[in-house]
């Protein structure tokens, strides 16, 4: 936990530092200001005093920091979620700073900026700093090797019948009508953006669109290597759990209230890929963390889980 808070706290701090520090820097720079806001047409519709544009990063900057760190401590024993929060933390605070560099860099030297049209690199330079900031938090964040467990699921845990030296694979494809929803509502509002205002203003609701519609299914497979999760249509990203690292398994049913929402949650010990309401399936994991992922026959599925966690330490 101790490395996750650490990152978590320290990547937002870092940036509001950095751009406080280059906004103050170059302060004889903008005689008018620095662009606080770019609106929907791309073009400058805000300007901010020097000092507060740094103040005001400073404050997101502290925010964040407070909110990734309370985050963490709910998270504390789940170590995938704690992972996780790094990436987040460290993409959110890549993309503040690279906005507020945006901004400064396009304040320079200019004597009036309301009306101007922003940098056509802003857009890309932030998708950049998200991905990378992500990915520097995701390895930062990295926690030693999960706990895995030599003892085989409990006698009461379910079980399926099969013949030794026999092979089984279950799968499963479940659809988040929600979040398919909410990806068709997104791209329609792209399109029309794109369509009244231009290329510029419409790109980030189908930038969501897109995101959103890779989400709309996942597919669930159990096997000899244990539980895999991934989006329907790709096979990456993916969630593993490799069957040494299970205790057992069991059919379950949640909300997705329970858990705030649809998609990759994590709620105190419990790590949950949820596409929607109900039947799920649920493993109990060797470092006293749980995952969960919503999926028809979920019995099945659970049952299968602890014949091949029991046949592979035997082995």
């Amino acid at each position: 936990m101790q490395r996750s808070l650490f990152v978590a706290v320290s990547a937002p701090l870092l940036a509001g530092a950095a751009l406080a520090a280059a906004a103050l820097g170059w302060a004889d720079r903008f005689p008018a200001g620095v662009a606080s806001h770019i609106g929907p047409d791309g073009r400058i519709d805000g300007v901010a005093a020097t000092g507060s544009f740094a103040a005001t990063g400073l404050a997101v900057c502290a925010g964040l920091a407070l909110l990734w760190a309370l985050l963490v401590r709910s998270v504390r024993r789940n170590p995938a979620g704690l992972r996780l929060l790094s990436a987040a933390s460290s993409g959110s605070a890549a993309v503040v700073a690279a906005g507020a560099v945006a901004l400064l860099v396009t304040s320079l030297d200019r004597t009036d900026l309301l009306g101007r049209s922003a940098p056509g690199w802003v857009l890309p330079l932030t998708l950049a700093a998200l991905a990378g900031g992500s990915a520097l938090g995701w390895f930062l964040g990295r926690s030693p090797a999960p706990a895995r467990t030599p003892q085989p699921p409990p006698a009461e845990a379910p079980r399926i019948d099969l013949p030794v030296g026999g092979r089984a694979v279950w799968t499963r494809v479940v659809v988040a009508v929600p979040i398919a929803v909410g990806a068709l509502a997104a791209a329609g509002l792209g399109v029309a953006l794109t369509v009244t205002a231009g290329a510029a203003a419409g790109a980030p609701a189908l930038l969501v669109a897109a995101a959103l519609a890779v989400g709309t299914s996942a597919r669930v497979t159990v096997d000899a290597t244990g539980l895999t999760a991934h989006p329907g249509p790709v096979r990456r990203p993916r969630l593993h759990v490799p069957l040494d690292r299970v205790v057992s398994a069991r059919r379950t049913d949640v909300r997705a209230t329970e858990m705030g929402g649809w998609g990759v949650r994590m709620r105190g010990e419990r790590t949950a890929l949820l596409l929607r309401s109900g039947e799920a399936l649920e493993l109990d994991l060797a470092d006293g963390s749980r995952f969960l992922v919503t999926v028809d026959d979920a019995a099945t599925a659970a049952a299968l889980v602890n014949t091949l966690a029991e046949r592979a330490r035997r082995c």
